[in-house]
């Protein structure tokens, strides 16, 4: 095959019925959600820029998730190209193999995705497990890591979890978050300026430099002072760890112990 579907693998089983209405699909059987049409196709998107994997994983979700239609595509910017009909799409599953996050191509494409398919729940299936991997994902609003050494069946369910609104989160990766970020209390004084906390704030929802600078209209460079500066003021040793103190800290204001220290409310951008 040539031409563009040599690179799209659209699976689906003849009898898939179409609903435009997630809740209402979930809460019925699957003869009921055949006979249910609607103007939608509920959609599994999966973006593998090799052809071979891309193939076997999208048959194996195509066999084990029969009511939705599994969409397998070399780029994101394919997923725009299927407009023969309306979808909504209830996950997209990029495949990123032995890929870092920070690899250019995977910072690309969750990019596009936020802009493009903006509230979809992404997740990423790797041959990685190493947690510091994971936990950047996390911070970056991925809603599932997913390890390619997970038996089929816990994948599928993993899948159908994030799919539903819920994330899934590695046991090990669990365990060492816990035992290497967690902190007894917050500091007493972080001093952090207006504008650091915009900077923390995007860089908890996974904004690279560029961005944050585009975004606040600073220099790159500018960003990268606010960058150290708040990696020193939360005593974090990367941007990773940065997020998870910011969270943490944000989250004894809410639970009470705002007497010790008060998170300010950020200024509008």
């Amino acid at each position: 095959m040539r031409g563009r579907r040599s690179s799209e693998l659209v699976r689906r089983r003849p009898a898939v019925g179409e609903c435009n209405d997630i809740a209402q699909l979930k809460g019925m059987s699957l003869p009921s959600r055949r006979a249910t049409l609607g103007t939608q196709l509920l959609s599994i998107g999966l973006i593998d820029p090799k052809a071979l994997t891309r193939q076997s994983i999208s048959e194996t979700l195509a066999k084990a998730l029969p009511e939705y239609v599994t969409i397998a595509v070399s780029s994101c910017e394919e997923l725009l190209e299927i407009r023969s009909k309306p979808r909504s799409w209830v996950l997209i599953i990029i495949h990123t193999r032995s890929a870092q996050l920070r690899d250019v191509w995977i910072q690309n494409t969750l990019e596009f995705v936020r802009q493009h398919l903006a509230g979809t729940p992404v997740a990423l299936l790797s041959d990685r497990d190493d947690v510091e991997n994971v936990l950047e994902a996390l911070t970056c609003g991925v809603r599932g890591f997913i390890s390619t050494s997970l038996e089929a069946e816990l994948a599928i369910a993993a899948f159908r979890l994030i799919g539903a609104g819920g994330t899934f989160i590695p046991t090990d990766a669990l365990r060492v978050a816990k035992a290497n970020y967690e902190h007894p209390g917050p500091p007493e004084e972080l001093e952090l300026t207006l504008r650091e906390l915009s900077v923390i704030d995007l860089i908890c929802e996974g904004k690279p430099n560029k961005v944050i600078a585009g975004k606040l209209d600073l220099q790159e460079s500018t960003v990268k002072v606010h960058v150290r500066n708040i990696l020193r003021k939360l005593n974090a040793a990367n941007r990773t760890q940065a997020a998870l103190v910011a969270n943490r800290l944000r989250g004894y204001q809410v639970e009470g112990n705002s007497a010790r220290y008060h998170w300010p409310d950020t200024p509008k951008r």
